[in-house]
C-alpha cells in the first residue's frame, strides 16, 4: 500500500507542475486512484522511480539547449508609420502588392476612404520593414514620415510554455513506456490510454502556443497610414458648403411631403364613407332649415 501510494505521488509531480504553469488539469478524478492501482507491482514502481527526477532534469536542459534569446530578449516589434502622400488609394494598393510578393508577410488589414486617406496593416519578416520604408520615404511629401517602434517583451511566455512542453513530453513519454508494458492488467490500459490522450491534447495545444509567439517574434507588426495632401482654402471656400447643404435640405423637404402624400392616399379608402356620411349630413341640415 505504501508503495502503490508513493508511486501515485510520482506520477502526480509532472502533471502538477504543469498546473502551476498555467495549464489546463483533466477532469476526470478517478485517473490517480487508477494510476495507482496500475503501478501497485514492486518492478513497475521501481521503474517509474527511476524515472521521477526526469522532468525537471530535461526541461532545464530543454530550456538551456532550445531558447537562446538574443541580447534583448525575446521582443515582438511593431512598427507605425504615418504620412501624407498623393493618392492614398493608389499607395495602399501598391502596399498591398509589395506584401503578397514578398514571402512570409501576411495582409492583416486594407482600409482606404476615397482618395483622402488609406490604412495598411501587414505581418512581415524583418528584413521587409527596410523595403516598405524605402517604398514609402519615395511617395512621402517632402520625404517625411512620422515612424514609431514598440516592442513586447514575450520572454516569460516563451519560457512558460517551453517548460509545460517539456514536462508534458516527459509525462507522454512515462505512460506510453507502461502501456508498452507486458505486465500491465486490462483496467490499467485503459486507465492509461485515458490519460495519455489527455496529455497529448494538452501537449499539441502548448506546441500551438509556442509556434504562435514563434511567428510573433519572428515576424514585425507594419502598419502605415496615409493621408491626402491639404489643399489651400479660396475665396469660395466659406461657401463651399452651402449648395450641399441647400440640396440635402431640399431632399429631405421633400422626401417628407412624399411621405404624407402616401399617408393621405393610403386613408382614402377609410375617408371617402365618411365624407359621403358629412355630405348628407349637411343636405339634411339644410332641407330642414328651408322647411
Amino acid at each position: 500500500m505504501i508503495r502503490a501510494f508513493a508511486v501515485t505521488l510520482l506520477l502526480a509531480l509532472p502533471l502538477a507542475a504543469c498546473n502551476e504553469d498555467g495549464s489546463s488539469t483533466s477532469g476526470d478524478d478517478s485517473a490517480p486512484a487508477g494510476m495507482g492501482r496500475m503501478v501497485a507491482t514492486a518492478p513497475m514502481a521501481t521503474g517509474i522511480q527511476s524515472a521521477s527526477a526526469a522532468p525537471d532534469q530535461m526541461a532545464g536542459g530543454q530550456m538551456a539547449e532550445g531558447l537562446q534569446p538574443d541580447a534583448a530578449g525575446f521582443l515582438a516589434y511593431t512598427h507605425d508609420r504615418n504620412l501624407v502622400a498623393e493618392a492614398p488609394d493608389r499607395r495602399v494598393a501598391a502596399l498591398e502588392k509589395l506584401c503578397r510578393e514578398m514571402t512570409g508577410c501576411s495582409v492583416l488589414t486594407v482600409r482606404v476612404d476615397g482618395s483622402r486617406s488609406g490604412y495598411f496593416e501587414a505581418r512581415l519578416p524583418k528584413p521587409g520593414v527596410a523595403r516598405l520604408d524605402d517604398y514609402l520615404s519615395g511617395i512621402a511629401e517632402n520625404g517625411e514620415i512620422d515612424r514609431q517602434t514598440s516592442a513586447e517583451d514575450l520572454s516569460d511566455q516563451m519560457v512558460d510554455v517551453k517548460q509545460r512542453i517539456a514536462l508534458l513530453t516527459t509525462h507522454r513519454d512515462r505512460l506510453q513506456a507502461l502501456y508498452q508494458r507486458s505486465d500491465a492488467r486490462l483496467e490499467d490500459l485503459i486507465t492509461i490510454s485515458r490519460e495519455l490522450a489527455d496529455t497529448q491534447t494538452r501537449l499539441e495545444r502548448a506546441q500551438g502556443e509556442f509556434g504562435r509567439l514563434e511567428s510573433r517574434i519572428d515576424r514585425d507588426i507594419y502598419r502605415a497610414q496615409l493621408r491626402a495632401p491639404v489643399t489651400e482654402p479660396g475665396l469660395l471656400a466659406p461657401f463651399g458648403n452651402l449648395g450641399e447643404e441647400l440640396l440635402f435640405t431640399l431632399v429631405y423637404t421633400l422626401r417628407d411631403a412624399l411621405e404624407v402624400l402616401v399617408w393621405i392616399i393610403g386613408m382614402l379608402p377609410a375617408l371617402i364613407p365618411l365624407v359621403l356620411v358629412l355630405t348628407l349630413a349637411v343636405r339634411a341640415i339644410r332641407r330642414r332649415r328651408k322647411g
